[in-house]
């Protein structure tokens, strides 16, 4: 999934405008997204880029971790890049 794929994806599934969605795709990239002690780090910078609360911030890292966890079982089963 490409970054446009992922923003245009996490806007559909949130309330949150592009820009917000594009925000969270920084904080995501700039980030080691994959290990869990940054999760605290990734939630609170959430949290301040967005100008929310933590556990919301959670709730858009959890959903933004589900949106990529599911492309990568779509590519691991169709390598050949078939669209759903």
């Amino acid at each position: 999934m490409n970054k446009t794929d992922f923003i245009k994806e996490l806007e559909r599934q949130t309330k949150l405008s592009a820009e917000q969605c594009a925000a969270v795709n920084d904080v995501l990239e700039n980030n080691f997204i994959f290990r869990k002690k940054n999760n605290p780090k990734i939630v609170a910078e959430l949290s301040e880029r967005l100008d929310i609360d933590e556990a919301e911030a959670d709730g858009i890292f959890e959903l933004s971790m589900s949106i990529i966890k599911s492309e990568s079982k779509h590519a691991l089963r169709h390598p050949l890049g078939s669209k759903r």
